[in-house]
């Protein structure tokens, strides 16, 4: 069974690549990693334009610190071979994988815009199915490396991740109630942002 990570960010659970990429980094417990998200040229744009950069390096920030990082494919970061359990809610030992990903789809909406709930789980669906697929907008690409962190910050197995991607693809399935409706990122909105619970 595997154990809930506090904090969730703690360097000895990290990828071998992922560790040297913060070898003169010190993570205090309390320290939240987030992808930066990749805009064009803010000179030329009135508000925040992602820009669509495919693979390559990343860059991994928190307070005014940062890394940048060439993760390889998510199936090269999958560890172990556990099988998850049926995930009605968000189980308390996943709960950290949860809220990495939740904090992201927060952080993409906060900064370009919120994403109908259809996008949010057609990206879920397509990691869940093709985790290393070819990306189809700024915003899957944005959530692969959001799962590529995730996934490079903790041990997770291949199955444990399509439970995790099926489980927040059902979550959005249920929040949406129209092709532009944005419930799930509402969700996020009101819940991390305020009491700092998981949506269920």
């Amino acid at each position: 069974m595997r154990s809930k990570l506090n904090p969730i960010f703690a360097l000895e659970h990290f990828t071998p690549s992922l560790r040297e990429a913060f070898a003169n980094s010190t993570l205090s417990p309390d320290t939240v990693l987030r992808v930066a998200i990749s805009i064009e040229d803010p000179e030329t744009q009135r508000k925040p334009v992602p820009k669509f950069v495919e693979n390559g390096w990343m860059m991994i920030a928190w307070g005014d610190e940062h890394v940048s990082w060439a993760p390889p494919s998510l199936e090269a970061l999958f560890r172990g071979d556990l099988q998850p359990p049926e995930f009605g809610t968000y189980p308390d030992n996943y709960e950290d994988a949860f809220l990495v990903l939740d904090l992201h789809a927060l952080e993409y909406g906060t900064l370009i815009g919120d994403p109908t709930d259809q996008e949010m789980r057609e990206v879920y669906s397509d990691l869940r199915r093709r985790p290393d697929g070819r990306r189809r907008s700024p915003l899957h690409e944005y959530m692969w490396r959001a799962a590529a962190l995730m996934v490079g910050t903790r041990p997770i197995s291949r199955a444990e991740f399509e439970g995790i991607m099926s489980r927040l693809e059902r979550s959005c399935r249920t929040f949406s109630i129209g092709p532009v409706s944005r419930n799930y990122l509402d969700t996020l909105h009101k819940t991390l942002g305020n009491s700092g619970q998981r949506p269920r």
